[in-house]
């Protein structure tokens, strides 16, 4: 049932609760979209997307994985693996129905991809995608700040406690095109995250085989993000034969990025080509 409702732009989002998360809803008469994020963030990162596609006619969810508020914090998050957040996108399709269309960010792409394997999805869609098992992760090129903090963390990596996201890193890595005088504000949102997960996808501990599968698959993401690197995006989409769509001038929170519009109008023009189109 719905928690609380607050306008934004000409759509209503509620906060609803599914399976026990607290889920953003902003309501469609099409196909279902459920959005899962990345690393440290929430359902909050899609919120130019969820009204968005909305007002194209989706009926759009977008989840906050356990440990993520406002769900309750978890005090062993640390120990949270990938196949928990696995089982948090499965429990919500039980509700919602697998026919469902599937985006998921940076970590909630790895998230999906598993999830793909075995739910009869509508179009699985990969935005700045974490790999699974087969490719490689690769870390950014000649970026400082991501070595400095991989050091930082590897002990608390090794000891399964949550990772705090460094500023430092964080601005030079994921908030690389974000305004200058607004990536203090965005990277306040975030929190820390499990030091289990982060390991198994370093480590390439879970693999998903979606070469059978009997629905279309979009790989997306910018040319200049630093934290998915559009090399390993192009490995993803060689994977799974998928789609690929590079963003020009973006970075690895596109969705959130000066001119998101544009690249909200990419996927929805991939998805009305696959013949899921929404009216309004």
């Amino acid at each position: 049932m719905p928690t609380d409702q607050r306008r934004r732009g000409e759509r209503i989002v509620a906060t609803i609760e599914i399976a026990g998360l607290r889920v953003e809803h902003a309501p469609g008469n099409g196909p279902k979209v459920l959005f899962v994020h990345g690393s440290g963030a929430g359902a909050w990162c899609w919120e130019n997307f969820l009204p968005w596609f909305a007002a194209a006619g989706y009926d759009c969810y977008a989840l906050n994985l356990r440990g993520h508020g406002p769900n309750p914090p978890l005090p062993d998050l640390g120990r949270v693996r990938l196949l928990d957040y696995v089982g948090d996108v499965r429990a919500v399709l039980a509700e919602l129905g697998e026919d469902v269309i599937l985006i998921g960010h940076s970590m909630g792409g790895a998230i999906a991809q598993v999830v793909g394997e075995r739910a009869a999805l509508k179009a699985l869609v990969l935005a700045a995608t974490a790999p699974v098992a087969g490719v490689k992760f690769q870390v950014p090129p000649g970026n400082l700040w991501y070595l400095l903090h991989m050091l930082r963390t590897l002990p608390a990596l090794l000891r399964k406690k949550p990772i705090p996201l460094g500023w430092r890193v964080m601005k030079s890595a994921a908030l690389n095109k974000i305004p200058a005088e607004h990536q203090r504000e965005l990277y306040e949102r975030f929190q820390p995250e499990s030091g289990t997960v982060g390991m198994e996808i370093l480590n390439g501990d879970v693999g998903a085989d979606l070469s059978r599968a009997a629905f279309p698959i979009l790989v997306i993401s910018g040319d200049e993000d630093r934290t998915s690197v559009i090399a390993m995006e192009r490995e993803i989409a060689a994977q799974h034969k998928a789609d690929l769509i590079e963003l020009p001038g973006y970075g690895h929170m596109f969705m959130l990025e000066p001119g998101w519009e544009a690249a909200a109008q990419k996927i929805l023009d991939w998805l009305r080509s696959k013949g899921l189109a929404a009216e309004r």
